[in-house]
C-alpha cells in the first residue's frame, strides 16, 4: 500500500514541477546572468537550478501529507514521501529522455 500511495504522489509531483519548473529556471537565469562575471554564468545557472532537486522532495512531502490526510491516515513516513520524490525525478528523466 506505501508503495502505491508513493507511486501516486510521485506522478502528482511530477506534474506539479512540470508547471513550478519554469518560474524557477527564469529566477535562477536571471540571478546567474547579474552576475558580474561572463564566464561562469553557465556553470552558475548550473548549480542554481540544483534548487529544483530539493524543491522535488518538498513538494512530494507536502503532498503525502495531504493525501494521508484525504485518506484518514495519521502515520507520515518521511521515507515514503522521499520514495515519491525519487519516482518523481526518474519518471521525469523517462519523460524527457522520450519526448
Amino acid at each position: 500500500m506505501n508503495f502505491t500511495i508513493a507511486f501516486f504522489i510521485g506522478c502528482i509531483t511530477l506534474v506539479l514541477m512540470l508547471l513550478i519548473k519554469i518560474p524557477v529556471k527564469t529566477v535562477t537565469k536571471r540571478l546567474a546572468d547579474e552576475s558580474f562575471d561572463e564566464r561562469g554564468n553557465d556553470i552558475r545557472y548550473k548549480r542554481y537550478n540544483m534548487i529544483l532537486f530539493i524543491l522535488v522532495f518538498v513538494v512530494a512531502c507536502v503532498i503525502y501529507y495531504l493525501v494521508l490526510l484525504w485518506l484518514g491516515d495519521d502515520h507520515f513516513k518521511f521515507c515514503c514521501s522521499l520514495k515519491a520524490g525519487i519516482i518523481a525525478i526518474a519518471l521525469y528523466s523517462v519523460f524527457e529522455r522520450f519526448l
